[in-house]
């Protein structure tokens, strides 16, 4: 019940976010056009001091479609300033026609004209004024509801794991639970990632909205809603890509692929993470690595299996990547001197959502789904992967890639 009230609120909170900025934009919008009626009406008074008729002809017709445009938007406002567009238009035509010198009248028409848009631009002002914050207020509801959402989640999957809801003992209820599990948590994904990207769309829209005046405090806060929104879609595409791997194997772009090219990449980008635990970092390239697969998913493995080395080693300690064939295959080994794992929890290392106790007692931050999407990496290559670890002395995962395997 709480997953579902949670849901519709992301949902409803998104909506509503959504609704409340497009109208903004609008307000912005019409107080453009109301703008360029006033510029267009003060630009016809220039008309009797000087000016030919052509132009002015050129004006009055600018002066009438600005008023349309108006009216075309926002009928209401149109009918607050018809009378007085209507008064100084007759007045204007009627002076310039008989070329008056005394032009009195045809001002003070304009002037209630201005007073009248003037009066139009303050309400628009006011309208954006109290708009906007229930946009953003909005908006964070929603990613505030969306990580609430994602945590509720996992809690509930870990608590039904450490209950002993599951009953390991039979294994069609097993197969049915997690069959369930699966499919709701794909849904779910499914039904986020709409509302996330609706979020993030409308949030760069506010930061680059250049009508919009913001304090450095607002500004701030929607750097914080961004930044959450972002990891929010990451954690939601690895939900989906491993959704997608328990139906099917993952679809792959083959190519043939440099192995060594790319985990020189990607140590290359783990580097400033392992400096700052002063971790040492290190590739040994064997003999000459190239098989067919797909090379951004064999990247996303790469980059999971060091970034988790890295993440589980402390600070003074080593990560070395080694590549190299052996036996018709292509080999990738990723040795750590982190704390190791035990062999209880090596049997369950590949299954979505779980942490290790140690990741569980150091606080290490993460979803337990990056072991998960490398083994489905792994399995669509027609490829292997094992670890070894002892507890307190490291942990190497070696992976497998047949070159023949397409």
């Amino acid at each position: 019940m709480l997953v579902a009230v949670t849901l519709a609120v992301v949902v409803v909170a998104a909506t509503l976010g959504g609704w409340q900025l497009h109208h903004a934009a609008e307000i912005e919008r019409q107080t453009l056009r109301t703008q360029q009626l006033g510029s267009s009406a003060f630009q016809l008074q220039t008309f009797f001091s000087q000016g030919s008729s052509a132009g002015r002809r050129a004006t009055r017709a600018a002066t009438d479609d600005a008023f349309k445009r108006v009216e075309a938007h926002d009928s209401s406002e149109a009918t607050r300033i018809r009378p007085s567009y209507v008064a100084y238009i007759d007045a204007s035509d009627k002076a310039f026609a008989a070329l008056s010198a005394d032009q009195s009248a045809v001002a003070r028409r304009l002037e209630r004209l201005e007073a009248a848009i003037d009066t139009e631009i303050s309400r628009q002002a006011h309208q954006t004024h109290v708009t906007n914050p229930r946009a953003r207020l909005a908006l964070i509801t929603a990613a505030a509801a969306a990580a609430l959402l994602i945590a509720l989640l996992i809690w509930q999957f870990e608590m039904q794991r450490r209950a002993g809801r599951i009953d390991r003992d039979n294994a069609e209820r097993t197969r049915e639970l997690m069959r369930l599990r699966d499919e709701f948590v794909a849904t779910v994904s499914h039904e986020l990632r709409t509302p996330l990207t609706s979020i993030m769309g409308y949030l760069e829209l506010i930061s680059d909205d250049s009508f919009a005046a913001r304090t450095p405090e607002q500004d701030t806060f929607l750097g914080v809603v961004q930044r959450n929104a972002e990891r929010l879609m990451h954690l939601v595409s690895d939900l989906l890509l491993v959704a997608e791997a328990k139906d099917r194997k993952l679809d792959l772009d083959v190519h043939d692929v440099d192995l060594q090219r790319l985990v020189t990449e990607c140590v290359e980008a783990a580097k400033p993470a392992a400096d700052a635990k002063q971790i040492e970092l290190t590739v040994d390239h064997g003999a000459p690595a190239h098989l067919k697969g797909d090379p951004l998913r064999l990247a996303q493995l790469m980059d999971n299996l060091v970034s988790n080395a890295i993440k589980f080693t402390p600070q003074g300690g080593r990560v070395s990547v080694t590549t190299g064939a052996r036996d018709g295959s292509t080999v990738l080994e990723v040795t750590d001197s982190g704390s190791g794992i035990s062999d209880a929890d090596q049997l369950q290392l590949f299954n979505p959502f779980f942490r290790t106790r140690s990741a569980t007692a150091q606080a290490i931050p993460g979803t337990g789904l990056g072991l998960t999407i490398t083994k489905a990496i792994v399995d669509a290559h027609n490829g292997s992967i094992d670890v070894r670890s002892v507890v307190g002395r490291g942990t190497t995962f070696n992976v497998l890639l047949p070159h023949d395997a397409f």
